[in-house]
């Protein structure tokens, strides 16, 4: 069953058409999530193998009530559909959120929308997290479907 997996996985993969490119990006966000209000920036670079996945990393600011953090975020994408300017992208993500208190993590899927402008900008809305965050004590279930909307900017090289 895991070789079927790895197979179908790859196979995936390698459908999309040949268009690797590296990308910059720029994330604002805001919203109520996990009982308290939060703000961040997080730049961003990623990669695009071909039109269906994409790996990228980040690093920025987290601001939760009144306490501030760094946020280091590390995510997947695939491209569920597309009509060649708006696309539906799923995203695994993993974020660690560093403070003097301690490290807290946060594992899940991101559902997603993109628009591309031009073939070199896009803009890009995540809509919440459906996982597991740790808190430094323990695991328990996150879940934000429309509490928290972070806006991303992006230019394709």
């Amino acid at each position: 069953m895991k070789r079927l997996f790895f197979v179908c996985l790859l196979a995936s993969m390698m459908c999309g058409k040949a268009s690797a490119q590296f990308y910059l990006g720029g994330t604002g966000g805001f919203g109520y999530f996990s009982d308290m209000f939060q703000f961040k920036v997080l730049p961003s670079v990623g990669y695009e193998f071909n039109d269906r996945w994409a790996i990228g990393a980040g690093l920025g600011f987290l601001i939760k009530d009144d306490s501030a953090y760094v946020l280091n975020n590390y995510y997947g994408r695939f491209n569920c559909w597309n009509n060649g300017k708006l696309f539906v992208d799923a995203k695994a993500v993993t974020e660690f959120v560093f403070s003097n208190g301690g490290t807290a993590m946060n594992i899940g899927a991101v559902p997603s929308l993109r628009y591309k402008f031009t073939p070199h900008w896009q803009v890009a809305a995540d809509v919440g997290l459906v996982g597991m965050q740790y808190d430094g004590d323990d695991w328990s279930p996150a879940f934000g479907v429309t509490a928290n909307a972070d806006l991303t900017i992006i230019y394709q090289f």
